[in-house]
């Protein structure tokens, strides 16, 4: 081979690797390019529910269907900023993961509380503390014992006093998860025990004297709670980048409730098929880590038809 025959050789090589690293090249770009709306339509996606959630905050907000639901939007424009302030103190997901079941745990239990006291109004019935008041005005009442008890001595006859528990110590007690992390738990009980949510919520449910609203209100509340946390998440997991601590609604969905908008997704929890592909009009560039020996035999076509 003589050198002009190396030369254009050489020369062909070299146009090869030019046009593999162009194709290279081309490729990564529509990949960033795609990747770029990808992410595009995730923040438009997050800016719309955002925006969803400052609508009950307007001079004029829209009316519900409800007056329920009314009740308890008027009392979640205070609750909904409280929930997401603790849920973002969070790093770590399993965190974030029992921060949401412990809260949605403390509002099962909250509603509870309002229900016994309902009944107990309706009934009548005496209560707890006041069957001990009863008793103590009896004890007090009894006649003397048969043992004198001097001053000096009556501290060794003093009953041992259990000391009262801290609120948060009260719910760990009663309601936490044995399964799930105990900052999240701790987080969520400090959270909703240091606001006014019980109050809020206990309030506007008084406007309401119907048994029918009083159950929407209380399983609309449970199930937007669970709603507007996975939606606080998701927002959460990503500015960090990571995948979100919980995506799916574990609170049951009231009959005849329709979820619509950004919402939907974390509706169910089982996986769906991958949508079909759009037709962006993009050239579909052909797959690189093919066979070296196809490659160059696509592309020394290439350069023929340009001879």
């Amino acid at each position: 081979m003589n050198r002009k025959e190396e030369l254009l050789q050489e020369i062909k090589l070299r146009r090869l690797i030019r046009k593999a690293l162009k194709i290279r090249q081309t490729k990564n770009n529509c990949l960033q390019e795609q990747e770029a709306k990808e992410e595009q339509k995730l923040r438009q996606i997050i800016r719309h529910v955002l925006k969803e959630g400052d609508v009950d905050a307007d001079t004029n907000p829209a009316p519900y269907t409800s007056t329920a639901l009314s009740a308890l939007a008027d009392a979640f424009n205070q609750i909904l900023p409280v929930l997401k302030t603790g849920l973002r103190k969070l790093t770590k997901p399993e965190e974030r993961k029992s921060y949401r079941a412990h809260v949605l745990q403390k509002f099962v239990s909250m509603f509870e509380s309002f229900e016994a006291l309902d009944s107990k109004e309706t009934s009548g019935t005496i209560g707890e503390s006041d069957l001990e008041e009863d008793l103590n005005i009896k004890l007090d009442n009894r006649p003397d014992d048969a043992m004198i008890v001097p001053d000096i001595e009556k501290e060794r006859f003093k009953p041992e006093e259990t000391p009262d528990l801290e609120p948060d110590d009260n719910d760990v007690e009663k309601l936490a998860i044995s399964t799930e992390d105990p900052t999240g738990a701790r987080f969520a009980f400090n959270t909703i025990n240091n606001s006014n949510i019980e109050k809020l919520l206990g309030d506007n449910r008084k406007l309401l004297p119907s048994d029918d609203y009083k159950q929407e209100y209380k399983e609309y509340g449970l199930y937007n709670v669970d709603l507007w946390l996975n939606t606080y998440e998701k927002e959460l997991a990503d500015e960090l980048g990571t995948a979100p601590a919980f995506s799916d609604t574990v609170m049951k969905k009231p009959a005849g409730a329709q979820v619509s908008g950004a919402a939907q997704e974390f509706e169910t929890a089982p996986a769906e098929a991958a949508p079909e592909e759009e037709d962006t009009g993009e050239i579909d560039i052909p797959d690189l880590d093919a066979e070296t020996d196809d490659l160059v035999s696509d592309l020394e076509k290439i350069l023929m038809m340009e001879q």
